[in-house]
C-alpha cells in the first residue's frame, strides 16, 4: 500500500512550493499525495486537491477555517503531514500529539522579521508579534519530526536533529517553454513578477524616473497578484505621469508567467535592507536567469551566495536608485554583455540551481522519517 502524504498549505492555485515541487516529486516517487487548500476539489497529476472556501477575514481563517483544515486532516490518516503556513503552527503541534503520523514544517519565511514589515499595524504591536512568533515558533518545532526552511540563513537560527535546507530552485519543466525571443525584440526592458510590496514600487518609479530625465526607454512588465496594493500602485503610476513606463499585466500561474519571461530583457529585484530580506532567498533570481536573463538586484547576503563571482548579475546598494539607473543603463547600452550574462546564469540553473537536485533532499528525508516509523 502507498504511503499517503498530506500537504496543507492555503494557496487559492496550485502553488510552485507545494504543487509543482513538493506534491509532484512525492508522486512520483510513488506516494499517495493530497494537498489541503483554497482550491476546488478535483485530482490533477495524481495529486487530489481538497478544497476550503477561503476566508474574507483573517481571524476566520486562523480559527475556524485552520480547525476545518485539521479535522479534514485527520480523515486523511497520513502517514507524514507536511504543512506551510505560520497560522497553522499551533494545529500542526495538534497534528503530532493526536496522531501517529510524522510531521513536517516547511519555514517558507523569516516569519518574525515579516510581522515587522505589516505597516498596517501600529509599531508596538508589530514588536510585539515579532517577539511572540519567535517565541512560539521556536517552542513549536521541538514537537516535529523534521523542519523544512528553504534559505539557509533561516535554518540557522534553528536547532533540531532534522533541520534540512531544501532550497526552491525552479523547475527545469519551468523553462521548456521559453521561446527564445531575440533580445531586440522582446517588449518589456525590465521585468517582476509575485507579490509588489509598496516599498517595492516605489524604487521601481524612482528608478524609471531617473531613466526618463536621462532619456533611456524604460519599459517595465510586471506581474502580480491578489494582496498586492494595486490601487495605490495604478494611482501612483499616473500622478507620476509613467503610463509609458509600467504596464501591470494579468496573473499567471508558476507554469504559465514564461509567455511573460520569454519577453523581458532584464530581471529586477529591489529589495529593501530589511532583517527579513537578511534571511530570505529571493526565488526568482534563478526564474530570471534561467531563462537567460541577467538580473539587477539588492545586494544582499541570500542572494550574493549564489552570484557573487559569476558575472550573471549586478547587484547594487540596496535602495540606490543611482546605481540601478546605471546598472540598468549599461545592460540597456549594451546587449551583447547582458546576452553574456544571462547565459552565465542560465548555465548556473541548469546545472546546479534547479529542482532536479534539491528533489532528492525532499524524497531521502521522507524515506529517513518513514523508516523510523
Amino acid at each position: 500500500m502507498k504511503k499517503k502524504i498530506c500537504i496543507i498549505n492555503k494557496f487559492r492555485e496550485p502553488n510552485h512550493r507545494s504543487f509543482y515541487k513538493d506534491g509532484l516529486s512525492l508522486v512520483k516517487a510513488g506516494y499517495d499525495v493530497c494537498i489541503l487548500g483554497f482550491y476546488n476539489t478535483k485530482t490533477v497529476n495524481g495529486i487530489r486537491l481538497i478544497g476550503f472556501d477561503p476566508p474574507k477575514r483573517r481571524i476566520v481563517r486562523f480559527l475556524i477555517t485552520n480547525y476545518r483544515i485539521f479535522i479534514r486532516s485527520l480523515k486523511e490518516k497520513a502517514d507524514v503531514y507536511h504543512f506551510h503556513d505560520l497560522d497553522f503552527l499551533l494545529w500542526g503541534v495538534l497534528l503530532k500529539l493526536t496522531t501517529n503520523a510524522k510531521v513536517i514544517y516547511c519555514i517558507r519565511e523569516a516569519h518574525p522579521e515579516y510581522m515587522l514589515l505589516k505597516t498596517y499595524l501600529p509599531k508596538f504591536l508589530r514588536r510585539t508579534l515579532f517577539v511572540a512568533i519567535y517565541l512560539v515558533e521556536h517552542v513549536a518545532v521541538k514537537f516535529f519530526d523534521a523542519i523544512v526552511p528553504c534559505d539557509n540563513n533561516i535554518s540557522k537560527g534553528f536547532v533540531h536533529k532534522n533541520n534540512i535546507v531544501i532550497f526552491h530552485f525552479p523547475t527545469l519543466e519551468f523553462f521548456e517553454n521559453d521561446r527564445k525571443t531575440p533580445w531586440e525584440k522582446r517588449e518589456y526592458d525590465l521585468f517582476y513578477h509575485g507579490s509588489v510590496p509598496k516599498y517595492h514600487f516605489e524604487v521601481m518609479m524612482k528608478v524609471a524616473e531617473k531613466l526618463n530625465q536621462e532619456n533611456i526607454k524604460n519599459k517595465w512588465g510586471i506581474v502580480t497578484k491578489e494582496g498586492s496594493p494595486l490601487d495605490w500602485i495604478n494611482h501612483e503610476i499616473k500622478k507620476r505621469q509613467l503610463d509609458e513606463n509600467f504596464k501591470i499585466l494579468p496573473f499567471a500561474d508558476y507554469l504559465n508567467v514564461y509567455e511573460y519571461l520569454s519577453n523581458a530583457k532584464i530581471g529586477i529585484i529591489p529589495l529593501p535592507p530589511y532583517s527579513k530580506f537578511m534571511k530570505n532567498i529571493p526565488v526568482k533570481m534563478f526564474e530570471f536567469m534561467g531563462f537567460g536573463m541577467p538580473v539587477v538586484l539588492s545586494d544582499l547576503p541570500p542572494s550574493r551566495q549564489f552570484i557573487k563571482g559569476e558575472n550573471c548579475a549586478i547587484s547594487v546598494e540596496p535602495d540606490n536608485i543611482d546605481e540601478y539607473a546605471n546598472a540598468i543603463k549599461l545592460l540597456l547600452n549594451d546587449p551583447e554583455t547582458a546576452i553574456k550574462m544571462g547565459k552565465n546564469g542560465q548555465k548556473l540553473v541548469f546545472n546546479k540551481y534547479n529542482w532536479a537536485i534539491e528533489e532528492k533532499k525532499l524524497l531521502n528525508l521522507h524515506n529517513l522519517i518513514i523508516d523510523k516509523g
